[in-house]
């Protein structure tokens, strides 16, 4: 296997998600490549429907009262992940909007590069997203689809070793 590919594939396999931290703020430069990371990410009709929250530690006491876990308080970064769906290509045949689908491309792109970058992460679905939404000041048209903490694992990025379904479970060729 060529050295870059294999280099790939053992970061996906460092990735996991990561609930304690440490102590320790993001160097900005490493933080300036994962904002630019989401920046250029793959987006629909590269319509790019999405906006970024970055909110540091120091700046979310309001933030940290409505997570649920006392693990993600203590990332040093939390990014906000929303949806424009005004600014989203729309699929003629059902009328999807691919808003929600572009925000997601753009947060697990980042998600690899903090990998990279010797970071954790995990991503933050229990939440209230009203309420959320209201912390952070995001207009009501703005969907906030998720919130992305980061910062260096309280354990480094050992992988535990999860249990995954077996590939014939989830893959199909051809058909279901």
């Amino acid at each position: 296997m060529e050295e870059k590919v294999k280099v790939f594939y053992e970061l996906y396999e460092r990735r996991r998600s990561v609930r304690e931290f440490e102590d320790r703020f993001i160097e900005p430069e490493k933080l300036s490549r994962l904002l630019m990371t989401l920046n250029r990410a793959q987006s629909a009709a590269n319509r790019q429907p999405w906006h970024f929250i970055v909110v540091e530690n120091k700046d979310r006491a309001e933030l940290n009262a409505a997570l649920t876990k006392e693990g993600f308080r203590k990332a040093p970064v939390i990014i906000a992940g929303c949806a424009d769906p005004a600014q989203a290509w729309i699929r003629k045949a059902d009328r999807r909007n691919y808003s929600w689908v572009d925000v997601t491309i753009a947060l697990t792109e980042m998600i690899g590069a903090a990998t990279a970058e010797g970071l954790g992460t995990c991503w933050i679905a229990s939440l209230d997203p009203a309420q959320v939404k209201k912390i952070l000041g995001v207009p009501d048209q703005i969907d906030l689809v998720g919130l992305v903490a980061i910062g260096y694992p309280r354990d480094g990025l050992k992988k535990e070793k999860k249990e995954r379904k077996p590939l014939v479970e989830v893959i199909h060729y051809g058909k279901w």
